[in-house]
């Protein structure tokens, strides 16, 4: 008996070793957009502080639309407050708008999360547990997520903003948890060149 449940565990290990590997919730019926592809202008929802909506450049509540976000780059991570690679990345995305701050790209850089299928509470409980120092926006119905391409959590997308084309193009993805801030924030820059 116990043979068995060690070899299904295994066995479960070795079928599912793509989302063990990259640390994710993937998704089966995922289809990301692609590198270079139109990101849709999104529309945001969800509470903000009024210090978070100053630093995006917005003016008034959620609802709003991503191209409204004052930024030549927008990184976006799709997460869930119930995902565990998500919960264990929160660290990291706080050093990582740390690392936006420090390296002085808070005027061209800004990140933003969305909580795929959560609430505005559950985003709440998200913000307040791992203490996130960027903005966050809930997806209860996964609106958002089906223009992200049912994206598995946490799924990274960098944005390359251009108001005055009024587009926004996709210039890198990541699935996964990053391998470190440091190391995502210099790969984002160059992406954007």
């Amino acid at each position: 008996m116990r043979i068995s449940i060690v070899f299904t565990f295994f066995l479960f290990l070795l079928l599912s070793g793509n989302a063990v590997a990259m640390e994710a919730s993937d998704n089966a019926g995922s289809h990301p957009l692609p590198v270079g592809a139109a990101m849709p202008d999104l529309l945001l929802r969800g509470e903000l502080s009024a210090g978070h909506l100053t630093h995006l450049g917005l003016k008034g509540p959620a609802p709003r639309h991503l191209s409204e976000i004052q930024a030549k780059t927008v990184i976006l991570v799709a997460f869930s407050m119930y995902c565990p690679h998500c919960q264990r990345e929160a660290p990291t995305l706080n050093e990582l708008n740390a690392l936006i701050a420090s390296r002085g790209l808070s005027e061209e850089v800004k990140l933003i999360g969305v909580g795929i299928g959560n609430s505005d509470f559950e985003v709440q409980v998200f913000r307040d547990k791992y203490a996130t120092t960027f903005p966050l926006f809930s997806d209860p119905d996964f609106r958002v997520n089906k223009e992200l391409g049912e994206v598995g959590t946490p799924f990274f997308y960098v944005l390359a903003m251009n108001p005055e084309k009024k587009e926004i193009r996709v210039v890198k993805t990541l699935l996964g948890r990053m391998e470190s801030a440091e190391s995502f924030i210099d790969q984002a820059m160059k992406a954007c060149e």
